[in-house]
């Protein structure tokens, strides 16, 4: 669909028996129970998206490598007197980010919960006012179910890391950040880009040249100017 503001999308083109299928009513009920083809529209976006209680973005494969990256380690972090080793820290830092990220991308490129979301916040301009709105809702509630489930991520793994929020910095503002880093790069692949193009060669913990991604490197980034270290 073309508007002023640029091509919009629709999901008009469903087909009602599969609407139904996924609501999960009987046919006979369904017109009664919603009023026709566009409450039950409205209807199922509504309740796809509530279905998520904000755990959809953190992935199994995503801790497992945080988790085997400290298990091999995180005897770097600290000293033998067994105090914190800031430099061991951060090298553990460095390293658990390149390998995390790495997987994250590629588990947020294959969630499904994440290209639906994607999908229906995409055809918010083509809903009525009223519709649109409670679509919208359920959007910004989905969201903030995810971005709460992530800040209790993000303290509990930086604590583990040695590093706290800067002054005037919160855990839910790197949630938003790092969410943004993830998607912006899934979006990008989805436009086309081949994965290579997010290849670059930067030291690994002991300085020597490896592999990292761009959404690895902008998200050390991200966590050097938010967070510092704990002595």
């Amino acid at each position: 669909m073309l508007s002023e503001g640029g091509i919009t999308v629709s999901l008009h083109h469903l087909n009602m028996e599969e609407l139904i299928r996924q609501v999960g009513v009987p046919r006979s009920s369904a017109f009664a129970a919603f009023g026709g083809k566009e409450e039950l529209l409205t209807g199922l976006m509504v309740q796809l998206l509530s279905e998520s209680d904000g755990s959809d973005g953190i992935f199994q494969e995503t801790l497992d490598v945080v988790e085997r990256t400290l298990a091999e380690h995180g005897h770097r972090m600290v000293r033998p007197d067994g105090s914190r080793d800031r430099d061991g820290s951060y090298a553990v830092l460095r390293e658990t980010i390149r390998l995390t990220l790495r997987q994250n991308v590629e588990d947020t490129a294959a969630s499904a919960h994440w290209q639906t979301c994607q999908a229906l916040a995409a055809t918010l301009p083509s809903l009525p006012p009223g519709r649109r709105e409670r679509v919208a809702e359920a959007l910004r509630e989905s969201d903030r179910n995810f971005r709460e489930t992530m800040t209790e991520f993000y303290a509990a793994a930086c604590e583990r890391l040695g590093r706290r929020p800067r002054a005037g910095v919160e855990w839910h503002h790197l949630a938003t950040a790092g969410g943004a880093i993830v998607e912006g790069v899934v979006t990008h692949r989805r436009m086309g880009a081949p994965p290579e193009s997010e290849m670059l060669t930067a030291p690994g913990m002991d300085g020597e040249p490896v592999e990292w991604t761009l959404a690895a490197l902008a998200y050390l980034a991200m966590i050097e100017g938010l967070t510092e270290p704990v002595d």
